[in-house]
């Protein structure tokens, strides 16, 4: 009897999900107090009990200091972001996997099936406040590639998109669906050797 031959392939799905304001908490120039130095950061947090400022710096790195360390200018800035600061703490944002109905074909000896997949992001804003131009950015990170050990290695894709919420009421949340990508997953099988005469078997499935 014919041993099938098999070549699975199969695309693996991950979301990361980030939300913040569209107008407010984007990279900008920072300077020191005296104006000597500057470096470019995104602010993240503001503690106005301890005057203290956290920033994203442009490596991904995260640093925190005094605001007294920071020029006239940009200390007027991170004040005036108090309050977008505050309502993106009581931001939540949820996604849920979504599959589709799987769809399946035969090309030859390739037997596929695909089924298509997305996600539900939902937004809770935990505020009183309402929250305008919520810009949520998702990325897909997956990877093409075959299960056999001697087929061909993974490669890794990905595949990016943005939500916008106009408007997320005080202690309200709302639900958008992502961009769908397709899980494919197909086998590849041998060919039975040549069957004498009088009669035999070949394997399928």
């Amino acid at each position: 009897m014919m041993k099938p031959k098999h070549s699975s392939w199969l695309s693996l799905l991950a979301l990361i999900a980030l939300g913040l304001p569209c107008s407010a908490l984007e990279q900008r120039r920072f300077q020191n107090a005296d104006k000597t130095k500057s470096f470019q950061a995104t602010l993240v947090d503001y503690n106005e009990a301890g005057k203290t400022v956290t920033v994203t710096l442009e490596n991904g790195k995260t640093s925190k200091f005094s605001i007294d360390l920071l020029s006239p200018e940009d200390q007027k800035y991170v004040e005036a972001q108090s309050d977008v600061l505050a309502v993106s703490r009581s931001i939540e944002v949820t996604f849920t996997e979504t599959k589709g109905e799987t769809t399946r074909t035969k090309s030859g000896l390739v037997r596929s099936s695909t089924t298509p997949t997305h996600y539900k992001i939902m937004v809770y804003n935990r505020s009183d406040k309402v929250v305008e131009n919520l810009k949520v950015n998702y990325s897909y990170y997956y990877c093409l590639g075959s299960s056999s050990a001697t087929g061909p290695r993974h490669t890794p894709q990905v595949k990016t998109g943005t939500l916008v919420y106009p408007k997320l009421f005080g202690k309200y949340n709302e639900t958008r669906e992502t961009a769908k990508i397709d899980l494919i997953r197909a086998s590849k099988k041998g060919v039975a050797p040549p069957v004498p005469s009088g009669g035999g078997a070949a394997g399928g499935g």
